[in-house]
């Protein structure tokens, strides 16, 4: 019963009195006040008649052939399903002890024969008032354990998601929390393509007894879907499909129809798991016991899904950016020198935001000493040297352009290095411009090109030196030659 029909519904009175003229007037007058009237003669007709339909007040009489209203009352009281009934005695007997034991076996009201009507009126209205209370207040708690069920559920499934490592794991996580929660019997999530024509059945599942895993095993075969396949169906309607049995569904529209028969699993619950009306993944849940649609089982489930879609794409996004980061650490780690990112702040702070293993062979600090302490890594510049890098730094900075510098560094153990740092910039929405560069050690490259030049530089001293001894001699034959022939 919604608030709705709380308020709206009519309320059913069952008169139970074996005078007949007693009966007549008791329903005409509160027919002609908007109730609905039922009656019964005796007491066995008038627990027959509660079995049909449970009334939602009872005005019974004491004195009546073969069960008497105090039998009725107590037989009412003893069970759960009727005890909650509210009755008013209505009675011809007027002795206090009747009356006590009237009250004292579950009656809330009673009234004494001949009976005027304003006061049988007025006490069925109290009572009714009382009873249609009670039903708002049981409806409203029924609402919070409702909502409780569900901020639970929520909750734990947020935190089985955060404390994941992936997106899988994600998905296995909150699976088991589901079908706990639901208490049913078998859970798993497939993934599907984007054009839901092709199925991968998800690493993680759920079974509450070893014997489904027969049904998982052979699941794994299962890839492609039909045209009226229920996960196909699912991802193209983004939503819920409730199937009472799926052991006696076509084979198109459930594959798995003979396995399940063979495992005994009935009821099958499939729900999309969305973000951005795109289907990351179905979780489907069954049971061994067919059973009707649970509308409020549906929406809970619906619900969860739709607000954890968003988690899990982030998740899903995380682990995507996690295996991006690894390989590009992978490749860093085979760059020559040091690969870094920075962050200049409009402010002129400087931030270094990553920087690879490089670093260490390059200045002997590790990489997470070099971003705690930028001024350290700075402080192996010489000082008449840091001076023109921040000149050059800030110039690029400003106008965003390449740069590459070339300039000695002294390393932690005292080596003396040669760095060139070639360097781009882009600018950020708030204004920060952000560093991407690498740094490697030229000083082996300067070595060589100093001794390539130096061996030269030797090279061009003896050709020289062979020159002028050459002119020498020639110079000293070409004067023998003329003593000669002078002496001649």
């Amino acid at each position: 019963m919604n608030s709705h029909s709380i308020h709206t519904f009519k309320p059913d009175i069952l008169l139970v009195d074996d005078n007949r003229d007693n009966l007549r007037l008791l329903s005409t007058m509160l027919s002609d006040s908007g109730y609905k009237v039922r009656k019964a003669i005796n007491g066995n007709l008038a627990l027959r008649a509660i079995e049909v339909a449970k009334p939602d007040l009872i005005l019974l009489d004491i004195n009546m052939p073969e069960i008497n209203g105090y039998e009725v009352c107590r037989r009412l009281k003893a069970h759960k399903e009727t005890a909650d009934i509210p009755v008013i005695f209505i009675s011809a007997l007027d002795e206090v002890l009747d009356k006590v034991k009237a009250f004292e076996i579950g009656g809330l009201d009673y009234i004494t024969k001949p009976f005027e009507v304003q006061e049988v009126l007025a006490r069925v209205k109290n009572q009714v008032t009382i009873s249609i209370q009670k039903k708002e207040l049981l409806f409203q708690q029924d609402q919070l354990i409702e909502q409780n069920a569900k901020l639970q559920l929520l909750l734990t499934t947020t935190v089985a998601i955060s404390e994941a490592d992936d997106f899988i794991s994600a998905l296995e996580a909150t699976l088991c929390q589901v079908c706990e929660k639901i208490g049913w019997d078998f859970g798993e999530f497939w993934l599907p393509n984007s054009q839901a024509s092709v199925f991968e059945l998800g690493k993680g599942w759920y079974a509450r007894d070893q014997g489904f895993e027969k049904f998982r095993r052979k699941s794994k075969t299962l890839a492609f879907a039909t045209h009226r396949d229920l996960l196909r169906q699912i991802c193209l309607s983004h939503q819920p499909s409730w199937t009472i049995d799926v052991s006696v569904e076509p084979n198109d529209i459930f594959q798995r129809n003979q396995l399940a028969q063979e495992v005994g699993l009935k009821t099958c619950l499939g729900v999309p798991i969305l973000f951005n009306e795109k289907v990351l993944a179905v979780w489907v849940f069954f049971k061994q016991k067919a059973s009707s649609p649970d509308p409020q089982l549906i929406e809970l489930v619906n619900a969860l899904a739709t607000q954890l879609g968003s988690l899990i794409q982030r998740k899903h996004s995380e682990s995507a950016l996690r295996e991006s980061q690894r390989q590009f650490v992978a490749m860093a780690a085979n760059i020559p020198g040091c690969v870094y990112r920075g962050v200049v702040h409009p402010d002129g702070r400087t931030k270094l935001l990553y920087i690879s293993e490089g670093e260490h062979e390059l200045t002997g600090l590790s990489p997470k000493t070099a971003m705690a302490e930028l001024e350290r890594l700075l402080g192996t510049l010489p000082p008449d040297s840091q001076a023109d890098f921040y000149e050059a730094l800030k110039a690029s900075a400003k106008s965003h352009k390449p740069v590459t510098q070339e300039y000695p560094i002294t390393s932690a153990d005292g080596e003396v290095k040669w760095v060139r740092n070639s360097a781009r910039y882009s600018l950020m929405d708030n204004g920060d411009v952000m560093v991407d560069g690498v740094a490697i050690d030229i000083s082996d490259c300067l070595r060589n090109s100093f001794a390539s030049d130096t061996k030269a530089g030797e090279r061009v001293q003896l050709l020289e030196n062979a020159i002028a001894e050459g002119t020498t001699s020639l110079q000293s034959a070409s004067h023998d030659n003329l003593t000669i022939r002078d002496s001649t």
